[in-house]
């Protein structure tokens, strides 16, 4: 129970905190001159509570007692200090990406240098050179395999996924391999799996065409979530 207690009033902090952001994103400050015609977004209400969840949903894994990703306080507080902005920074991804179809590279960037400096740190401070590794392992392996598939999508004549999204791969990628390979494996197969059936609904719905496109991110994003919920029983039902 006390392990719920943190991130339970982090969750309400955080959402909170996450209604100016959305007001921002409201903005749609993030769009290109070509783009500053499209149709409004409609409010965010959705972003306080994706935010909230989210954050509450990472500081769980990470002060989860006991986890042999996180030994010891000072790995989980640098963990905490790095991942949670960048769950803030997916989180605006997801909405801009659902608006525009497209990942600013202006966010993008810092999310991955962030990530880049947060994890070396908390291996530093006692997480070791072990997950370090794993998480750089995840995270090539997660971006050249959506790079694969840019490239033979982009081949056929079409994009069905962009840079942006092979950039997001290994931001997720990165941080799920730090937790397990187990967690990573499961975070991106799952995202595939709720894109697709993201991309079925939207078929049945006829929001979209057969050759349409749609923001695959927030997908992404969600298969990560329950990659890193769900990804240590994954070890568990196999023993």
């Amino acid at each position: 129970m006390t392990e719920l207690v943190l991130p339970s009033v982090v969750a309400v902090v955080v959402a909170a905190l996450g209604i100016p952001v959305a007001r921002w994103l409201e903005q749609t400050t993030y769009r290109k001159p070509d783009e500053v015609d499209e149709p409004s977004p409609g409010r965010r209400w959705w972003v306080p509570v994706a935010l909230g969840l989210s954050c509450a949903a990472v500081l769980h894994r990470v002060w989860q007692v006991p986890d042999p990703a996180v030994p010891g306080w000072p790995v989980a507080l640098v963990l905490s200090i790095t991942l949670l902005p960048v769950t803030l920074a997916c989180v605006c991804l997801a909405a801009m990406d659902l608006d525009v179809h497209r990942l600013p590279d202006r966010i993008m960037w810092p999310t991955m240098g962030l990530l880049g400096l947060g994890l070396p740190v908390a291996a530093l401070v006692g997480g070791g050179a072990e997950p370090l590794l794993r998480a750089l392992l995840a995270g090539v392996s997660a971006g050249g395999f959506y790079l694969l598939i840019a490239l033979l999508s982009l081949a056929r004549g079409s994009l069905a996924l962009g840079l942006g999204d092979v950039k997001l791969a290994v931001v997720l990628g990165a941080g799920l391999g730090w937790f397990g390979w187990p967690e990573a494996i499961l975070g991106i197969y799952a995202g595939f799996l709720v894109g697709g059936l993201f991309a079925l609904g939207l078929l049945v719905g006829r929001k979209v065409r057969w050759k349409g496109h749609f923001a695959y991110g927030p997908a992404m994003m969600l298969g990560a979530l329950l990659g890193l919920l769900v990804g240590p029983g994954m070890l568990t039902g196999l023993s």
